[in-house]
């Protein structure tokens, strides 16, 4: 029993110098003072934390198709011969395909013999159409009250 009491103590001082360690070692944290030599500008800390933040984006790898990040190589390869990737590729794909299909289709329809997108002509154009349509007579219909 008397073993027991003096263990009790002892833990009880343990507890209580513990305490007072951890009181003093906060104490001298709280008062440290940065030597001027070790002081760092508030640029050279944001170009840090840039340069941090530019290596975690470079580790990381994204699928677009999935829209999920990895942040490891095995991950990606995984992730690339996973069914459920897979099938998000061959879904793109083929809405691609299908796009692609559509342009293709409105730029044959649009196709009025040269011109860009904007339904523009160069002036080269021009000038070749000018000697084409040379001579053709342009018959305009009057449009009378009916």
């Amino acid at each position: 029993m008397k073993r027991s009491v003096e263990m009790e103590k002892k833990r009880e001082e343990e507890r209580v110098k513990k305490a007072e360690m951890a009181r003093l070692k906060a104490e001298r944290a709280r008062a440290y003072e940065e030597p001027e030599w070790a002081k760092v500008d508030g640029e050279v800390e944001d170009d840090v934390a840039e340069e941090e933040e530019e290596g975690v984006r470079k580790n990381e790898l994204y699928c677009v198709a999935c829209g999920k990040k990895f942040k490891s190589d095995k991950q990606w390869k995984n992730h690339e011969q996973s069914k459920k990737h897979k099938d998000k590729v061959a879904e793109l794909r083929e809405a691609f395909g299908e796009e692609d299909q559509d342009n293709d289709d409105e730029d044959d329809n649009n196709d009025n013999g040269g011109g860009d997108a904007d339904g523009f002509v160069s002036a080269d154009e021009v000038e070749k159409l000018k000697e084409q349509f040379e001579g053709v007579e342009i018959q305009t219909e009057e449009k009378g009250d009916e």
